[in-house]
């Protein structure tokens, strides 16, 4: 399609020139320091008046039962215009099977989808159509190198050209939201290190305090157990009593051992081991685990590659699956499955490019439920230490953040991904060791 519009000289470059003053505008206030989610709409909005078009909006990718789709987020309309942010049509859409490769191919190499619905493939048309699209530009977001979505801008009036200036300037907009993404994801992350570093010196002061009280207590009662024997009471030195106390001053010292090894990040010798022999070791505590409604599968998936072998430590990837299981089980109350699935990839496969994980091989433990599902404002807390949506006698919120921090100091990474009604899957990325 010629992307130069027939208007007259003046008419383009008045056009031209709003679009670069929204552009800038639309930068500047998402660049302001609050969430992006709260600086969008304002954003959209700026860029659908300044175009003209009927409709500005943001879908997002994601992934559904391992399936990449895409689902509407933000939208901004025209007066008269019918927004479509709420038609269950535009959320998890499979892009290669709803018929829009050729939009997934595009947008993954950086390039925009523009033109004529009439002019474009009969496979995307029917969705468009429904829609009352007579044209459209749309542009990709990427968070960092990641491609997280896009930004599209509806025609629905009349047919509608765009000149490659303002091409390239819209394209401009959607960079600066991906940057905007990154940077605030960046300093969540800092800010959630930080907090672990703090939880770390909390738990080794706390330790320290509980350890020496341990030691009067254990001391006092070894003198107790001395005064008992030499008056001849013998029988109550080493009775049931003296033995309960005996109990639970080594359950308190192994608690006191664990914080110690949280703060200092200490746990035993890294090993080469085989994620899928681990799973298949830890089944039955993990059945036990997850309680007679839900049922637990362990396979494994890809594309008949073998599972590479992980360097970490075996009782600490018991501690990921483990806490992965509570949490599913606590997200399924009236029943369900859970299934891990063990695979080897490489970067830059659709996985891995979609997690914005960087090349190399990787072996994939993802663990699926089909539960209730987390929305946005809890899914974007996971891994903060203390945060729970438990009751106050079901959990202290340390099992997701923990999780998050061995992986992390095994070299890999995770993804999570949720929403409500459609279960949630956490995705564990371990470097491959070579055998």
């Amino acid at each position: 399609m010629d992307l130069f519009p027939t208007h007259s000289p003046e008419a383009k470059l008045a056009r031209r020139d709003a679009v670069l003053a929204a552009v800038a505008r639309a930068s500047e206030r998402l660049s302001e320091p609050q969430p992006w989610q709260s600086l969008v709409d304002e954003a959209l909005r700026i860029l659908g008046e300044a175009t003209g078009v009927s409709r500005v909006y943001i879908f997002e990718v994601e992934r559904i039962e391992g399936v990449e789709c895409v689902s509407q987020r933000f939208e901004w309309c025209a007066a008269g215009v019918a927004p479509q942010i709420d038609n269950p049509s535009l959320q998890g859409v499979p892009l290669d099977a709803a018929g829009y490769a050729r939009w997934g191919e595009l947008l993954r190499a950086g390039q925009p989808v523009v033109g004529d619905i009439g002019d474009f493939p009969e496979s995307e048309r029917p969705l468009l159509e429904l829609q009352e699209i007579k044209s459209l530009l749309v542009q990709p977001i990427f968070e960092d190198k990641r491609w997280w979505g896009f930004m599209g801008f509806d025609a629905c009036e009349a047919l509608q050209s765009w000149e490659r200036v303002e091409v390239d300037t819209l394209r401009v907009a959607a960079l600066v939201l991906g940057a905007t993404m990154h940077r605030q994801t960046r300093d969540t992350q800092l800010r959630e290190t930080q907090k672990l570093e703090a939880l770390g010196r909390m738990a080794s002061s706390v330790a320290h305090d509980f350890n020496n009280v341990l030691m009067v207590v254990g001391g006092a009662m070894e003198l107790l157990k001395c005064d008992l024997e030499a008056s001849g009471a013998r029988q109550l030195a080493n009775g049931a009593h003296c033995a309960m106390v005996d109990q639970a001053l080594e359950r308190a010292g192994t608690l006191t051992r664990r914080l110690l090894e949280f703060s200092r990040r200490q746990s035993g010798v890294p090993q080469v081991v085989s994620p899928l022999d681990l799973l298949r070791r830890e089944e039955p505590l993990l059945r036990q685990a997850l309680g007679a409604r839900v049922r637990l599968r362990i396979i494994h998936g890809g594309d008949g590659r073998a599972v590479g072998p992980v360097r970490i430590e075996p009782t600490e990837f018991a501690q990921i699956v483990l806490n992965l299981a509570v949490n599913a089980r606590d997200a399924m109350p009236r029943g369900g499955e859970l299934v891990f699935d063990v695979s080897s990839l490489k970067g830059g496969e659709s996985h891995a490019s979609a997690d914005g994980i960087r090349e190399g091989d990787w072996t994939l433990v993802r663990a699926i439920d089909c539960g209730e599902g987390m929305p946005p404002e809890v899914l974007s807390q996971v891994f903060e230490p203390f945060y729970t949506t438990k009751p106050r006698d079901r959990g202290t919120g340390l099992g997701l953040s923990t999780v998050q921090g061995i992986v992390a100091a095994a070299g890999g990474h995770v993804r999570v991904s949720s929403s409500v009604g459609h279960g949630t899957e956490f995705r564990i990325y371990l470097p491959a060791v070579r055998a």
